[in-house]
């Protein structure tokens, strides 16, 4: 689970910055989700659902950032 958040952004980003660490973030989201489904398999059925539900927001929430990269890129 050996993973760091690195410094903040200054105020102001570039078009290119800003594709560059969405572009970061959606595939750190989609390592947290492998990491949460590896975690309710740990956990007791009602538990395990709401990481299910919480794995589903998150995808969802992915999907959104990639959605902005895409409508920007072209």
């Amino acid at each position: 689970m050996g993973h760091e958040h690195h410094g903040h952004t200054p105020d102001k980003l570039s078009a290119a910055e800003a594709i560059a660490l969405l572009k970061y973030m959606a595939q750190h989201n989609t390592h947290h989700a492998e990491e949460l489904q590896d975690a309710a398999a740990a956990l007791c059925a009602p538990a395990a659902a709401r990481i299910a539900e919480a794995i589903d927001l998150l995808q969802q929430s992915t999907e959104q950032i990639l959605l902005a990269i895409r409508e920007t890129e072209g």
